[in-house]
């Protein structure tokens, strides 16, 4: 079904953030699964409609107080017919029509707006479907987005909480993960969620069962037998939400650092010390802003305690990354285990997540440190602030 592109229209977009199914069509603003009880006292589903025009943005009634219906005659629960639905067939497009007009008129002048218009209306018919269990507002189904919108579908959680124009600072940013075994597949399900341009996700590795079980989501049991590359089976997920993933199922190494040509900042989420230097050294010399994660997690006595690590560096403010970011061990123990689990995976990857946030001014910070730890065995956060 086309539709018209009203998607910044003030009630339309409360309409969907309530939950409302609605489509411009045909001239008309149609409200879809509307539930109704019939005659019979069963439940069904139609569609409210009236004409509109649009004006720039904005949706403008080509009505008064009426309303059409499409469905059989709307009743209450017990099934008698609603004073206010007088049979009326009107077209509203090729093959689709409405069969009643309702009527009902709250006060001399109508209607205040669209918004009130629909909504009294939604009420009076499905209220009556309540006893039944039903809703008016199964989930939007409006897949309309502004022309420059990052996502696939409209992202009504930020319209609710009123903080648009905070989250428009996300345009421009081009985000690039480096590693996506634990941490760095959780900071892609919080970045996803954000109006970043782009996010390029950089693993060479292949998408294994324990790798389901240190990511988000549930892969399926064929996902896993066929192995596909870390990086493209989690593009292929965030990509149903977010237009800007792309991947490279390659390891970063010194012969393919111009991947993060136009990185506006890089999440390093890789437990590959080896390649870490020569992956700062371009970051700092091309002055792009970067967080390394890290955890180390022991078993002690049966139970698994350790620290969690988010190390910041800025331009101007280099030092801590240098510091704080494990060097290569080439007599690391070849016994010894690599132990993550989902949640910590996570929490470290929110940690910089919202290190990351702060940087660009996104949420409110007073430390603007460069090195925080979290220790699990006392469940302490520390900040700390190096040169």
């Amino acid at each position: 079904m086309p539709t018209a592109h009203p998607a910044r229209d003030p009630d339309l977009a409360r309409l969907l953030d309530d939950g409302y199914d609605v489509v411009v069509h045909a001239g008309h603003i149609i409200v879809r699964h509307i539930p109704y009880v019939t005659e019979n006292r069963t439940l069904e589903h139609g569609f409210l409609a009236y004409p509109v025009t649009i004006s720039g943005d904005r949706l403008v009634s080509g009505t008064d107080h009426r309303i059409w219906f499409s469905g059989s005659t709307p009743c209450d629960e017990h099934g008698r017919p609603l004073p206010l639905a007088n049979p009326e067939t009107r077209m509203i497009a090729e093959g689709m029509q409405a069969n009643f007009m309702l009527s009902s008129k709250p006060s001399p002048d109508g209607y205040p707006d669209e918004y009130t218009k629909i909504t009294a209306y939604a009420r009076i018919i499905a209220d009556q479907a309540h006893a039944l269990d039903a809703t008016a507002t199964p989930g939007a189904a409006w897949q309309e987005t502004e022309d420059d919108s990052p996502f696939t579908y409209r992202d009504t959680a930020t319209s609710r909480a009123g903080i648009a124009a905070v989250n428009r600072r996300f345009r421009g940013h081009r985000i690039v993960i480096v590693g996506l075994g634990g941490s760095g597949s959780y900071i892609l399900d919080q970045v996803a969620k954000t109006e970043v341009d782009s996010i390029l996700l950089i693993d060479g590795d292949t998408f294994d069962n324990h790798n389901a079980f240190r990511a988000p989501g549930a892969p399926t049991l064929d996902t896993l037998r066929d192995r596909p590359p870390k990086a493209t089976y989690l593009a292929s997920v965030y990509a149903n939400m977010h237009r800007g993933v792309s991947a490279c199922a390659q390891y970063l190494d010194e012969d393919n650092l111009d991947l993060l040509t136009g990185a506006t900042f890089v999440f390093l989420a890789s437990d590959d010390a080896a390649s870490k230097p020569m992956i700062i050294d371009w970051l700092e010399a091309h002055n792009v802003p970067f967080i390394d994660v890290g955890m180390g997690i022991e078993e002690i006595d049966g139970r698994l305690t350790g620290l969690l690590r988010v190390t910041t560096s800025l331009p101007g403010r280099r030092a801590a990354a240098r510091h704080r970011i494990p060097q290569p061990a080439p007599e690391r123990d070849a016994y010894a285990r690599n132990i993550q689990t989902a949640d910590l995976n996570a929490l470290n990857a929110v940690l910089a997540v919202i290190r990351w946030k702060r940087s660009i001014g996104i949420y409110a910070d007073a430390t603007d440190e460069n090195h925080t730890t979290y220790s699990l065995i006392t469940n302490e956060i520390a900040n700390e602030d190096l040169p």
